[in-house]
């Protein structure tokens, strides 16, 4: 079924080619079928309009000019928009994170978006500022880490006793090569080992070593 552009879309198109993105990579961010991309990078290229004076535009003076119209992936699009209102629900719950809300995610649909369109999409929703709201990532500078925000459980070989484990997740966001570990607490000494054991099963370290603070984690390394 064919679907108008919001013209919000539109900006974040012109946006995203003025960031430097490929007709391609828009199409992707965006789940707007790439010939759709095409043709809107046409239109806005012969309207007369510079990329800056475009989103200057009101939006009304913008579905004026543009009224072609896109295919959607809206089954996957609306499962995704559909999830996101149950994060909205999670967000103020103790130990809430972004990472572990997407493995749930990923797991219980058949085409997911990847961890950084999932979060370009949230922040396009929900962003609460103009402009682009890009996650771009560079392959081996940095590597995401945080707890999850439910405990699992473990049993006592010796004594029979259930006792409850954190889960530490650590994941290179460029290629979301994922790493779990269950560890007795989130102190110091706990997640120090955890980072450690990460770095050996990635094999090396990422670029910097540095850890600081970050707003898809609580850690980042």
């Amino acid at each position: 079924m064919a679907n108008t552009l919001d013209p919000k879309d539109l900006k974040q198109i012109i946006n995203l080619k003025q960031d430097g993105y490929s007709n391609r990579q828009i199409g992707a961010t965006l789940g707007i079928c790439r010939n759709t991309i095409n043709s809107y990078i046409h239109l806005f290229k012969g309207s007369g309009y510079s990329f800056k004076e475009l989103l200057k535009l009101d939006n009304h003076t913008l579905e004026k000019l543009f009224t072609s119209h896109t295919t959607i992936n809206n089954k996957r699009y609306d499962e995704l928009m559909l999830y996101f209102e149950s994060i909205n629900k999670a967000r103020n719950h103790p130990g809430f994170t972004f990472l572990y809300h997407y493995t749930e995610y990923s797991q219980k649909v058949k085409d997911p978006y990847s961890y950084t369109q999932f979060m370009e999409h949230y922040h396009r929703k929900y962003a609460k500022i103009k402009g682009s709201m890009k996650l771009e990532h560079e392959a081996g500078k940095e590597m995401f880490v945080d707890f999850a925000g439910k405990k699992l459980q473990i049993v006592d070989k010796i004594t029979g006793e259930i006792l409850p484990v954190e889960v530490f997740v650590a994941m290179l966001p460029n290629s979301q090569y994922t790493y779990v570990e269950a560890c007795m607490s989130q102190k110091r000494e706990d997640f120090i080992s955890c980072c450690e054991n990460a770095l050996h099963f990635y094999g090396g370290s990422t670029q910097g070593h540095r850890i600081r603070q970050s707003k898809i984690s609580r850690y980042q390394i």
